[in-house]
């Protein structure tokens, strides 16, 4: 870092030598003239060319150098004295300015007095010198008495300016001191309350007394065998020690359970990095202090955590802080396992290299632990040292983990993650990833609490709960309600894969029930929102899936619907009347006694069909029934209706392959009957339907409810 010694300095070596090279290139000129004489020059150059390339090379040698302005001032009242004598007055004149120039620029008052009575005492000389040689006279003296005139006011009028602005200069000086004093009192307080802070932490996990610290010790002497600056070294141990600070935020349940941690419990535990990040990002007294705190957990192969950064991606303190918690992890008894060997330990780093570490990080650590030079490191404990300031924290702390415990970051019935802890995870996954949100809503929640009882609730709400986390590995699941549920499936956004996980859920909970009498009665709605753009944000997001929802409770619960821009599509599996009494029609073809004759002659006609070609073509038979709905509270003519399903027709028509026959069963529905590969097939066709009917139907009142079954086994 440049100070103001080295500008200093800088600036008389340049000014000094841009004169003397002026100088010497006026004097050379005289000489090819025949004014001077190789003589003149030589003597010129031993006295003012050589000092001022002597301070240069001085000043590249050390540009701090205190005493190097004095050298250069002197040289150049040298080189001044030189002129003055060997040239004219006129000449004099001309370097007594950039002189005093230099003197007065950089407050120097005793250099301007002691060099202004020089020349004046210089001139007297001189002049004295002229009178005598008879060379001056009285009445050709005013160039003599204007020279020591000009010098005279040049220079105390220089000492007295001068003597002002050092004066100022001083005081700030002694300002600015204090300043830094104060600085560094408070920046040393600040490292101490961060040790205090990472002894706090530490204290949390008996398993891990010390742990801090020891990460500490080790970062810094990863980075010092890295080569870098002291400073820099002494910023990385103090990032260190407060690496593991968002474990305030995770309940000592957690921090030391003995067994393997529930996938909710593990995803919690990962949140410390984030909490830590956002403890640390606003304070500014050391560069990246929170950058430890929330990166040291990132994979060098990006497979680490919370944002799976790849490579030189992560930040250098955190890589380095990355390999230290390790090496600790391994060294030292943990409540799951005793600590290992230094040839595993050595041969965990060796493997490690290129996929968990820094290659680079990770070389300087197996050097370090060859050398022996981390063995003087010991754990940071001393019960006897402990100050009240440690005392009053971890009662703050223990009455923080009061709270947290009744705030439940785990709710305490499902094992979920509570709303505010789910909502801050599922805003983070959602602010990175596409996919969808969905919410679980149990159908008339309080009625059956007031006619089963709450027990019979609670029973419930697990049950469900079980359902949706079977849906898939390491799934966020929150309890935004007594009675309601959330999750986000990353990645997940075409709408045939959001059926089949749906479809998924709601077959797990028919069987359920089918085995267990106790959960008669159980009934979900869902609401899905999909996120495929980036633009869309979590409360948005929320709010769409929200209104999904509703749809699917005002049509009676027990089904799905997927929030569009333009329309809510029912996607619903769980069949309504008409569906149930078409399939039992087709089952059993004398058991047809309310169905009007007409209907029931064409749909089984069809159905005799397919039934025919069934051996010929080995593939899935699916019907699916189509039924017009109108949304609560919309009144719709029979205009309207008409125009719809005259729509919908169309939309069928363009949309069902050639194998695929259609009927009319109600004024207001269509069965379709399709031959499919599979049951993903079919539901592409189903989608295809919808799409066509909402591209060319612009009204709002209106919607395509749908049921579909496999008869393949019938």
């Amino acid at each position: 870092m440049e100070t103001k010694e080295d500008k200093i300095n800088h600036s008389l070596v340049v000014g000094w030598l841009v004169i003397v090279t002026v100088l010497l290139i006026s004097y050379l000129g005289e000489v090819i003239k025949g004014e001077r004489t190789i003589t003149y020059l030589f003597i010129f150059m031993i006295v003012t060319v050589i000092p001022a390339v002597t301070a240069y090379i001085l000043y590249l040698k050390n540009h701090s150098m205190n005493g190097l302005r004095y050298y250069i001032v002197t040289g150049y009242f040298l080189m001044y004295l030189f002129c003055m004598i060997t040239g004219s007055t006129n000449m004099v004149f001309s370097y007594i300015l950039p002189m005093l120039s230099f003197l007065v620029l950089y407050h120097q008052p005793k250099l301007i007095l002691y060099t202004g009575i020089a020349s004046v005492l210089i001139n007297i000389v001189s002049i004295a010198i002229k009178i005598v040689n008879g060379e001056m006279t009285i009445s050709n003296s005013k160039d003599a008495e204007i020279q020591i005139a000009l010098l005279s006011l040049c220079f105390v009028g220089s000492y007295v300016a001068t003597k002002l602005y050092d004066n100022i200069t001083k005081e700030n000086l002694e300002y600015t001191q204090m300043l830094n004093e104060k600085n560094n009192e408070i920046q040393k307080m600040t490292f101490q309350a961060i040790e205090t802070i990472a002894n706090t932490i530490d204290a949390k996990d008996t398993y891990t007394q010390g742990h801090s610290y020891r990460v500490a010790e080790y970062s810094a002497a990863i980075a010092k065998s890295l080569g870098l600056s002291e400073e820099r070294v002494n910023n990385i141990h103090f990032i260190a020690l407060l690496h593991d600070i968002g474990k305030i935020g995770v309940p000592d349940s957690v921090l030391n359970k003995p067994g393997r941690l529930t996938n909710e419990e593990y995803m919690l535990m990962k949140q410390h990095t984030v909490i830590g990040g956002e403890i640390l990002k606003d304070i500014k007294v050391l560069p990246d202090l929170d950058i430890g705190a929330k990166y040291h957990h990132e994979r060098y192969d990006g497979k680490g955590y919370p944002d799976g950064l790849l490579g030189n991606k992560i930040p250098y303190v955190a890589r380095i802080i990355a390999v230290a918690d390790a090496y600790d992890a391994m060294t030292t008894n943990r409540v799951y396992r005793k600590h290992l060997s230094k040839e595993i330990v050595l041969n965990e780093l060796e493997h490690g290299k290129g996929t968990q570490f820094d290659p680079e990080i990770c070389n300087a650590m197996i050097e370090l632990i060859k050398n022996n030079k981390l063995d003087d490191v010991q754990a940071h404990e001393d019960e006897n040292n402990i100050d009240d300031a440690i005392l009053i924290l971890s009662r703050v702390m223990e009455k923080n983990e009061e709270i947290s415990a009744k705030r439940a970051d785990l709710d305490e019935l499902t094992g979920i993650y509570s709303r505010n802890c789910g909502e801050r995870m599922l805003k983070e996954l959602v602010s990175k990833k596409t996919g969808c949100l969905m919410i679980f809503d149990l159908d008339r929640f309080r009625l059956l609490n007031e006619k089963l009882g709450f027990i019979k609730g609670d029973f419930f709400l697990k049950e469900t709960v079980e359902c949706i986390k079977s849906l898939k590995e390491d799934i966020i699941i929150s309890r935004f309600g007594s009675d309601e549920f959330v999750t986000f499936f990353a990645g997940v956004v075409l709408e045939e894969d959001i059926c089949a996980i749906t479809n998924e859920f709601f077959d797990k909970i028919h069987k359920r029930i089918e085995q267990n009498q106790d959960l008669q009665g159980l009934s979900v709605s869902v609401g899905v929102a999909i996120r495929n753009i980036d633009e869309i944000s979590f409360s948005r997001l929320f709010q769409n899936a929200d209104k999904a929802l509703y749809h699917s409770k005002q049509q009676g619960g027990g089904s799905y619907y997927i929030y569009s821009e333009s329309n809510l599509i029912n996607k619903s599996d769980n069949t309504n009347v008409d569906f149930e009494r078409l399939l039992k029609w087709l089952r059993d073809a004398e058991q047809h006694n309310d169905l009007p004759k007409s209907t029931f002659q064409e749909v089984m006609d069809i159905y005799d069909d397919i039934r025919k070609n069934m051996t010929k073509w080995e593939n899935h038979m699916q019907i699916v029934l189509f039924t017009l709905l109108t949304n609560a509270g919309k009144k719709v003519i029979p205009e309207e209706t008409d125009r719809a399903m005259d729509i919908l027709e169309r939309a069928i028509a363009y949309a069902v392959p050639v194998k695929g026959m259609v009927n009319k069963f109600s004024n207001t529905q269509r069965i379709v009957m399709l031959q499919c590969d599979d049951k993903r097939q079919s539901t592409a066709v189903v989608e295809h339907i919808l799409l066509e009917f909402y591209k060319m139907y612009d009204q709002k009142g209106i919607y395509i409810h749908y049921d579909f079954a496999d008869l393949t086994d019938m």
